[in-house]
């Protein structure tokens, strides 16, 4: 059941209010004792004939206007039936006039609430879920109240819950189900990767800690972009068993736009060391980004273990 305005029982339709009128033989305009919202609210009878709204009357505010005069002695009737508001047109409710209905309704045209403090609201505080559908041509969304988890959800469809894209707790958290996100971690380490000559070598990630959306593909350790944006995107790596004959090694972002990186010149000690490079990326949807690594120098070569690739889109 829903709810526009006050519903105050001292300014509800009650019974039937029936103004009666006298012909004169040149009288049309008739002054009623309120205004109904449009001629199908009101019955007009003439010496027992019932006439047709529109065609052989209209009503304007409280003047009903008959389509030719009414002859002298003629009687008109003029009641008022009382019933449930028009809600198929734009109309311009008064304070106070509530508008009930039961079951499904449609509104053509529009709708607006004035005053000090409009409010409209959706329910009657029983525990159900309730929601409003903007149905659309191609697609349709909604925003509703999933009343057992307590929280806000704007949506895919029609149907409250089944593609959430914005969810809002009791709490004020703000989570985005599908939002493109994914950390990948290397199943095992690369060893004895020969980085000499700079040939620039995939880091393999291969097992995923998540992938929220299932935008990266853990078969090339390549993420791709569903939707053109800026995302944040992160890579950190373990080198164990470095050679000291490097001149440098160099850690790569590549995206299909660009190539972003870090260089860490030659230490002159075997050993270990880490790498870490982020990047907020300007992306195109279907653009792809992956990571690599080169060096320059000697006999080059090192074992990668504990590498992380992780993203999401900000914006």
């Amino acid at each position: 059941m829903s709810y526009i305005g006050q519903n105050l029982p001292s300014n509800s339709f009650i019974g039937y209010t029936t103004d009666t009128f006298a012909g004169d033989g040149s009288t049309t305009a008739f002054t009623m004792s309120k205004a109904p919202f449009n001629e199908s609210a009101v019955i007009v009878v003439i010496n027992n004939v019932v006439q047709q709204p529109t065609a052989d009357f209209t009503i304007s505010g409280t003047t009903l206007t008959i389509d030719a005069a009414v002859a002298s002695g003629d009687v008109i009737y003029a009641t008022h039936t009382g019933g449930a508001l028009p809600i198929d047109q734009a109309s311009s409710l008064t304070s106070n006039i509530a508008i009930t209905t039961t079951g499904a309704a449609n509104f053509n045209g529009g709708v607006t609430m004035g005053g000090t403090t409009p409010t409209l609201t959706i329910g009657d505080a029983g525990a159900e879920d309730t929601k409003v559908v903007f149905d659309g041509n191609a697609q349709d969304f909604h925003i509703g109240l999933d009343d057992s988890a307590d929280s806000l959800t704007i949506g895919l469809g029609s149907a409250l819950g089944t593609t959430s894209h914005m969810v809002i707790d009791a709490t004020g958290a703000v989570t985005k189900p599908l939002q493109p996100a994914f950390n990948a971690r290397n199943a095992s380490a690369q060893s004895n990767l020969d980085i000499n000559g700079g040939a620039a070598i995939q880091i393999v990630m291969a097992t995923e800690i998540f992938d929220q959306n299932a935008d990266y593909n853990t078969s090339n350790s390549t993420f791709t972009a569903p939707v053109a944006g800026r995302y944040q995107l992160n890579v950190h790596t373990y080198m164990a068993d470095v050679d000291d004959d490097f001149g440098y090694l160099q850690l790569d972002i590549v995206t299909s736009n660009r190539q972003y990186n870090v260089i860490m010149e030659n230490s002159g000690e075997d050993g270990y060391d880490h790498f870490s490079l982020a990047v907020l990326a300007d992306m195109d949807a279907s653009d792809t980004a992956i990571v690599q690594i080169q060096g320059n120098g000697g006999a080059d070569q090192l074992d990668l273990s504990q590498s992380s690739f992780s993203g999401a889109l900000i914006c």
